[in-house]
């Protein structure tokens, strides 16, 4: 089965600033606005240790495979309601 969503560390990505290559380290959020983007665990919140950027970079790696998956599941479930609709419609008219 292959993998749908794929978790990545950044600290081994380009810093978005500098560019430099395994220069990021995790950091610590010091903000109010920063530890909410953290309890999400969609987010991390990183320093370069190069140029001194601060930031918050994703974790999760959405693949495309992902997104027709996600996108079929929204269309069973609105199938399923309009089914669902339909059968009590007729359930309670009777």
């Amino acid at each position: 089965m292959r993998q749908v969503l794929f978790f990545r560390d950044p600290g081994f990505a380009k810093c978005p600033n500098c560019q430099s290559v395994n220069s990021l380290h995790r950091s610590r959020a010091r903000s109010a606005k920063e530890k909410l983007i953290q309890v999400t665990k969609l987010y991390k919140m990183y320093r370069c240790k190069g140029c001194g950027w601060r930031g918050a970079l994703a974790t999760i790696i959405l693949t495309k495979k992902m997104l027709k998956l996600l996108f079929m599941y929204i269309v069973i479930a609105l199938v399923s309601g309009v089914i669902i609709r339909e059968i009590l419609k007729r359930f309670l008219a009777a």
